[in-house]
């Protein structure tokens, strides 16, 4: 007999099979595993990038704050209210709606209440962006300032990837 048995031939064409799935399955296995670390270190990256710009931002209104305080009268002397500033190329205007609240807060520039809050975007100038601060300062009885701003990556409230940075001031 020069063949061999039926048997046989069909376990060895079994055995291939099973390798070859075996094999594919292994390696379908390892390029799921290489997709999902290449997805998290995108996001991952990109975190990082949207933590920077709503860092950016704070830094942006306590500078601003920090401008118009220290001018010859302080735009947020507690005697002048309705006061006009002008950050990132914005026009402020007490009375007018912070973008990037829910809430519908407005500016308020100076006056009676010792606390001045303002907003505004970051998407103006030479390098535009997304990012918005919104930034409070309180005029003290013993004549300290405290500011404190907070940052965002986007002035959108709904966006599930938004990222708040805050920077307090005390001088």
């Amino acid at each position: 007999n020069v063949y061999p048995p039926m048997s046989d031939v069909l376990r060895q064409a079994g055995v291939t099979l099973f390798m070859a799935v075996t094999i594919m399955a292994v390696l379908l296995f390892v390029s799921f595993v290489v997709i999902n670390i290449a997805v998290k270190s995108t996001l991952f990256a990109s975190s990082g990038k949207d933590s920077q710009y709503a860092f950016y931002a704070v830094d942006a209104g306590i500078e601003c704050a920090m401008y118009w305080d220290r001018q010859s009268v302080s735009k947020f002397d507690i005697t002048i209210p309705g006061n006009t500033i002008s950050c990132a190329g914005m026009t402020i205007n007490t009375g007018t709606q912070i973008q990037g609240t829910t809430t519908g807060i407005v500016n308020i520039i100076g006056g009676n209440s010792g606390s001045s809050v303002f907003g505004f975007n970051l998407n103006s100038g030479a390098n535009p962006s997304n990012a918005c601060a919104i930034v409070n300062v309180t005029k003290n009885g013993d004549g300290t300032t405290y500011i404190k701003s907070r940052g965002y990556n986007t002035c959108d409230t709904s966006n599930g990837r938004r990222v708040e940075r805050g920077v307090e001031v005390l001088y």
